[in-house]
């Protein structure tokens, strides 16, 4: 371990640089809710584009894709292509929706269709899944930490050290999210994204480098075709059912995961609602899956190269980064490789916490940000109580991943993926059906078939356990189902139930 005073510095002034980011807003720019939740709707879409980016990329990416690669081959790519074909579809489909209305959050779209219950019901399981799911992403960034200082504090746990860590880490991404508002979290996602990718171009640069001092990269390029470890392209199965690597259940999968984070679910959707038009948006949502695939290219090659670095030591996927991070980054430059991780955990709290404070006032409480009901103290309120209500749920992972046998990356999509499939379902229908089929318009069909399906959703996942690239498309079909069961067998057994 090569841990010293240096590191110390670079982590410190990584701190300090984030934190004057945030302070530096505190006054300017956030005059208003409006310009603390959405910076006046007034961003250029490159820093939009960075910000998502960095936004959905956790610690979770930083760390576990490594593994997946480590422990298979490149097939997670082909969910990435299907990243960028639902991004497109949400550009081109959904996003001009968004854009015909003052709105602050796509769940008020959603009331305007089908009422307001309806759009209290949406948000709140959007404000549930981001909770838990980034509760997750939150707890992984504490594996490599507590590594670290464990040499340091001897009588501490492991899971000691991981929660003081996580602990510090909210508190710093609070201190900025709370003063600086949108527009600081968008320019440091964006200062994170880039510290974080010069770490992984550093790691892959000093893995390769110690491999081709004794291997060609002919020789290693041949070893990883005849061991399938470059993989990309999975049109053999077994059972269909089950495979969520075959090319169709990937890139399908992969297309309704990126439509359900993009479209649907308010974390990267207030993004887009940020840019000034609905063109700049979709140049922000796109831009940012071609940013992503090259990072995923970048991250998994990082994996393949573990694996023959380590050979046939036997290593949990999840954690191999990490070793290798911490027994072989010279010191200095493992400074910058734990800024970076932290880059990654610190953007997507810091927006989790903007969008579930702006989704709870607007969605739950029923204020407006265009009529200026909500102020701007109510809204650092609101994010200090979100900032306090995840870090409790990353403790959650301690007590879970140790026994769970999936990738904790997996883990982290399954969960968003039990809410996407009824939110979908919903959106759908009010693009294509609310002029032409209103009978499934009524909002207490909605209300049972959002919460029938994700109910059914999660306990047909849990009893069969499907590839987690087809949980969505069953949700969808779940919810489907339940609006027809509402108006077709109970309407006529009781029509009270309409009344």
């Amino acid at each position: 371990m090569n841990f010293t005073i240096i590191d110390v510095f670079v982590i410190i002034g990584y701190f300090g640089f984030v934190l004057y980011i945030g302070f530096i807003y505190r006054t300017k720019n956030t005059s208003t809710s409006k310009d603390f939740f959405l910076a006046g709707k007034n961003m250029s879409w490159p820093w939009i584009m960075l910000s998502i980016v960095a936004t959905e990329t956790s610690s979770l990416t930083f760390l576990s894709v490594p593994g997946m690669s480590f422990k298979s081959n490149f097939a997670f790519l082909q969910i990435v292509f299907g990243y960028i074909a639902g991004r497109a579809f949400v550009g081109y489909v959904i996003l001009p929706m968004y854009f015909k209305g003052e709105y602050s959050t796509v769940y008020e779209w959603v009331g305007i269709r089908f009422g307001k219950s309806v759009q209290k019901a949406m948000s709140s399981i959007f404000l549930i899944t981001r909770v838990l799911g980034d509760g997750v992403r939150l707890y992984v960034t504490s594996i490599p930490i507590a590594l670290l200082l464990k040499a340091f504090l001897p009588d501490f746990s492991e899971h000691s050290i991981g929660i003081m860590t996580l602990l510090l880490i909210t508190i710093a991404t609070s201190l900025y999210t709370v003063f600086g508002g949108f527009k600081s979290i968008v320019l440091t996602d964006s200062f994170q994204f880039f510290v974080y990718i010069a770490g992984g171009v550093f790691a892959f640069y000093l893995i390769s480098n110690s491999l081709l001092n004794s291997e060609t990269f002919t020789g290693l390029f041949s070893k990883g075709i005849s061991d399938s470890k470059l993989k990309i392209f999975h049109f053999d199965y077994e059972n269909l059912f089950k495979e969520p690597y075959f090319f169709l259940n990937a890139f399908f999968g992969g297309a309704l995961i990126s439509i359900g984070s993009h479209g649907v679910d308010q974390m990267i959707a207030q993004r887009i609602l940020a840019c000034k038009t609905k063109e700049e948006g979709r140049l922000a949502l796109i831009g940012s899956g071609i940013l992503v695939l090259l990072q995923f290219v970048l991250f998994l090659s990082i994996g393949f190269m573990l694996f023959y670095f380590y050979k046939n030591t036997d290593l949990i996927p999840d954690k191999v980064f990490s070793k290798y991070i911490l027994e072989n980054i010279p010191t200095g430059i493992l400074g910058l490789i734990i800024s970076a991780i932290l880059a990654s955990a610190m953007s997507t709290l810091s927006s989790t916490i903007n969008s579930l404070s702006l989704s709870f006032l607007v969605d739950i409480k029923s204020t407006s940000v265009e009529s200026g009901d909500i102020n701007v103290k109510d809204s650092r309120l609101a994010s200090l109580f979100w900032s306090v209500l995840l870090f409790f749920s990353s403790l959650f992972p301690f007590y879970l991943s140790g026994n769970y046998q999936e990738g904790l990356l997996e883990l982290g999509l399954k969960i968003a993926s039990f809410t996407f499939g009824p939110m979908i379902g919903l959106f759908f229908l009010g693009v294509y059906f609310s002029k032409r089929t209103k009978v499934f318009l009524h909002p207490k069909g909605i209300l049972f078939a959002l919460f029938f399906g994700l109910i059914s959703t999660m306990v047909f996942v849990h009893i069969w356990k499907p590839a987690f690239t087809l949980v969505i498309p069953f949700g969808i079909i779940f919810f489907y189902i339940y609006l027809i069961v509402f108006f077709v067998i109970l309407r006529s057994r009781n029509r009270k139930l309409l009344s």
